[in-house]
């Protein structure tokens, strides 16, 4: 398999994102297309900053068009742009070539239907079979190599960019629905730099920009939704009333409120979703929450009439899991949020632009409108791994585990899960005593490192 949590991640330039294997892929997504009916289709692609997406992008389009498949090219778009111009007609398949949040070394393709969504894990394991097929076949060569098949000229659409920032402003009210308020956007040097200022000023804030201009090779470092407390210091030099920080391919969002205090994806669920029950359009009145949210929060949303159905971590499943319920709002604590009515995946200028209307509607700051959401006490650790066992094979950790869940029973949560996306094991422990939080975080740990399978390397809080 060569898919991950969200599409298929690698070091830039090497594995799976090596010309040869990169080549291989643009392959199997032309034979997914006949597949799926529509062979010789037609394939936007679009990247965030990395440097070494160009070269992706030049290795796919020469596979694609060898399969006889046409391409129209975006440029630095965010993935949600993607999906809502493909919602709109624009061409049967989409790929993204971003690593979403991680580092600048990294970088991934990520693929999107007809609708703009994810595909599923069945379509995924038929491209990643056709992959390995393809591979076995070569015996050394590279189709997409050969030194006379010229590569077809690449010419970005300018076009796009706009039409995403039109289409996502047509489903919010006419006119500068967030006039006068004051917004600091972290844009990541990705995908977000060139679109969310420019969103939020067309809404009518008065915006400050950090770390707005596009860098491939410093894209997510320091800046962006995985370092809030950056945001948070310059929302307060600013004095301003939200701040919303982007991942790089801009499909998620954080915030931190006029104190520069920690908004996460849990209380933008809630926030959202009351501000829809108000307004009559949360139908079915649910929402879907991955298992990393926490448990208070689910009780809060109950006590307001709201059910939560829990999904898979990822957006593919908190969108899988709307579709199969009929609901319309879902998300993660990490800033993935999904208004399934708008949009098949999460965007995280759409998400910014929903809560800060929130602000402007309730006349409240951000702080007031997350006041009384409560929450367990949580730890967790991330720990850096070298190989990635079965779970059911880490023979210490699994029995701390069950002592963990029979000794918190109904008070608390344990999950223990690898990464989707990275060579990590993540623990979580949530308890209503944080003390109960803090002992069994410890224990886990320590039976993970216990597990010599794991190679664990580093450890972080």
């Amino acid at each position: 398999m060569i898919f991950g949590t969200d599409g298929i991640r690698d070091i830039g330039g090497e594995g799976l994102l090596s010309p040869q294997s990169v080549g291989l892929i643009g392959r199997a997504i032309a034979f997914h297309l006949e597949r799926e009916g529509h062979p010789r289709g037609k394939i936007v692609l679009a990247m965030d900053t990395r440097s070494t997406g160009p070269e992706i992008e030049k290795v796919l389009t020469r596979a694609l068009d060898q399969e006889g498949c046409s391409t129209i090219h975006g440029g630095v778009l965010p993935t949600p742009a993607v999906s809502l111009l493909l919602a709109e007609g624009i061409a049967d398949l989409g790929l993204v070539i971003s690593a979403s949040h991680n580092p600048p070394e990294f970088n991934g393709i990520k693929i999107l239907d007809s609708r703009g969504a994810k595909l599923s894990t069945e379509q995924e394991e038929l491209i990643s079979g056709d992959y390995d097929r393809f591979g076995k076949d070569l015996n050394g060569t590279h189709p997409v190599e050969a030194a006379e098949q010229a590569s077809p000229e690449i010419v970005i659409d300018e076009s796009l960019g706009d039409s995403y920032v039109d289409k996502l402003l047509e489903s919010f009210p006419p006119g500068k629905f967030l006039d006068g308020l004051s917004v600091v956007l972290d844009c990541a040097r990705g995908a977000a730099c060139g679109w969310a200022p420019e969103a939020f000023r067309r809404a009518g804030a008065d915006v400050t920009v950090i770390h707005g201009e596009p860098d491939g090779a410093r894209i997510n470092v320091g800046c962006g939704s995985l370092f809030p407390g950056v945001l948070g210091e310059q929302v307060k030099q600013a004095g301003a009333s939200i701040g919303i920080a982007f991942d790089g391919d801009a499909d998620r969002a954080l915030f931190c409120d006029e104190n520069g205090t920690h908004v996460d994806g849990d209380d933008v669920i809630v926030i959202w979703a009351r501000a829809m029950m108000e307004e009559g359009s949360l139908d079915p009145a649910l929402v879907a929450l991955t298992v990393m949210s926490n448990v208070g929060v689910e009780e809060y949303l109950g006590r307001h009439g709201i059910a939560v159905v829990r999904t898979a971590v990822g957006d593919r499943a908190v969108a899988a899991a709307l579709e199969e319920s009929g609901g319309v709002l879902g998300g993660e604590p990490s800033g993935h949020i999904i208004h399934y009515d708008q949009s098949a995946t999460g965007d995280g200028i759409r998400t910014g632009l929903a809560v800060a209307r929130r602000v402007v509607q309730s006349g409240r700051l951000l702080s007031g409108l997350c006041e009384g959401i409560p929450r367990f006490p949580q730890q967790q650790r991330t720990l850096r791994i070298q190989d990635r066992p079965p779970m059911e094979e880490l023979s210490i950790l699994n029995l701390t585990m069950q002592e963990a869940n029979e000794a918190l029973g109904d008070e608390g949560r344990i999950l223990v899960r690898y990464s989707g996306t990275e060579p990590l094991l993540r623990l979580l422990v949530e308890a209503k005593a944080a003390e109960e939080a803090s002992r069994w975080i410890e224990l886990l740990e320590d039976a993970a490192r216990r597990e010599d399978a794991l190679g664990i390397i580093s450890s972080t809080v």
